[in-house]
């Protein structure tokens, strides 16, 4: 069986995605305006965000991303949930149980880019 993540890797430190966007600015802004990210890098045709661990690329393109969602651990979903909700985030449902082990809760970007934040369930 496979080592689980850790803080403390061997060697792939972090994975960040590249999102083909229409519109660079306003993409970033949103992460960091609604999601809490910071953005000290990039301009029209190509920026980063980041918070903590967690990187996500953004490459200007007249087409939008199809076919992909985003899923971000955190440490603390509910508190994450309020963080954004209390920027205005439109978020349809609280975090919530699911069967397989995960609270989570989700939300499109500027984009329509679906993004899920999760953290494990405690079993106790």
């Amino acid at each position: 069986m496979p080592e689980l993540p850790s803080s403390n890797p061997k060697q792939f430190v972090q994975g960040a995605p590249v999102l083909h966007v229409s519109d660079v600015v306003a993409t970033a802004a949103f992460y960091r305006d609604v999601l809490g990210f910071m953005w000290d890098f990039g301009d029209e045709s190509y920026a980063v965000v980041w918070r903590d661990n967690s990187a996500i690329h953004f490459v200007r393109d007249d087409a939008s991303p199809k076919g992909v969602h985003l899923f971000q651990w955190v440490k603390d979903v509910d508190a994450y949930y309020r963080e954004i909700v209390d920027r205005g985030a439109d978020v349809a449902k609280e975090p919530t149980d699911q069967p397989y082990g995960i609270r989570e809760f989700g939300l499109s970007d500027v984009n329509g880019v679906g993004i899920v934040f999760g953290q494990d369930i405690e079993h106790g």
